[in-house]
């Protein structure tokens, strides 16, 4: 975004991000929301702002400093008419659907959209989000669209993330995604899958089938995560190295195997000795 001018102009875009303990309570309960500057007022001054919200309505006043402080300035507008003469009153907005917004243009927009999908927990929406992994615009749309399924069970998500890992034409980090997202909902096949693109060219790949493989406690995967905790030292951007996970990923599958074989013996030794018979008692 270019430098913040003095005056912001009308028709910005703001949203709250940020409340103390000066704020009142009706601005706490603020953070979060979005307002456009309205055009100002020629009693008021430019240093008065009017903050509009989604209804079309001049509904609070702040001035630059706290503006700065509180809020963060996602669009400045290219309005030249501060106090919009010959402009027409600030129309009311339509509010993007959760499904709007995770096939909207920007990063930001797609993984909000994603966030609030995954917090509705709908399952009506899970249609739409898998066409959209599978056939959306961008890759950040389908790279979202697989965070968004991250929690969700069910074959049909599953067998969606699946194909997304598995797909060589795929962006990177689409697949990526999909592959994390896999790590706590999957089946027999998602580790077979997984394994198989320990060895894929890309490092996003790589990276996440081994932490994927990880939560899974996938014991299978050991031999294919020695080789890259021995070779592979690519590092993956915003993380570390993949040879790193795989020491990681090694260290918890066999602590998981070890915790399950630690609760299996006594069941186990229980159960033996409730099938073997007493010697001083005589069969019924």
């Amino acid at each position: 975004m270019r430098g913040i001018p003095k005056v912001i102009p009308p028709r910005s875009r703001v949203r709250v991000i940020k409340a103390d303990d000066q704020t009142s309570a009706a601005r706490e309960k603020n953070v979060g929301r979005q307002f456009r500057v309205g055009y100002y007022n020629r009693s008021d001054g430019l240093g008065c702002i009017w903050l509009v919200n989604d209804d079309g309505n001049y509904e609070q006043t702040t001035n630059l400093k706290f503006l700065l402080k509180h809020f963060d300035i996602e669009y400045l507008s290219r309005e030249r008419s501060l106090f919009g003469r010959g402009r027409g009153r600030l129309r009311k907005i339509h509010a993007p659907s959760p499904l709007e917004r995770l096939n909207g243009r920007s990063t930001l927009e797609a993984y909000e959209g994603a966030k609030a999908i995954w917090q509705e927990d709908d399952p009506a929406m899970l249609p739409a989000v898998v066409k959209t992994l599978l056939h959306g615009q961008r890759p950040m749309n389908r790279a979202a669209a697989a965070y968004a399924l991250n929690l969700t069970h069910g074959q049909g998500v599953v067998r969606a993330l699946e194909r997304a890992v598995n797909n060589k034409r795929e962006h990177p980090k689409v697949r990526g995604q999909a592959a994390e997202s896999l790590a706590h909902n999957h089946r027999a096949e998602s580790h077979r899958i997984l394994r198989r693109n320990l060895s894929d060219p890309s490092r996003d790949v790589r990276f996440w089938c081994a932490y994927a493989l990880a939560q899974m406690a996938d014991h299978d995967a050991l031999v294919p995560l020695r080789e890259l905790a021995k070779r592979d030292h690519r590092v993956v951007r915003g993380f570390w190295s993949i040879s790193r996970e795989a020491r990681a990923s090694i260290r918890l599958i066999r602590k998981a195997v070890k915790e399950r074989a630690r609760r299996r013996i006594p069941c186990l030794s229980c159960s033996i000795r409730r099938a073997k018979p007493d010697p001083g008692k005589s069969p019924r």
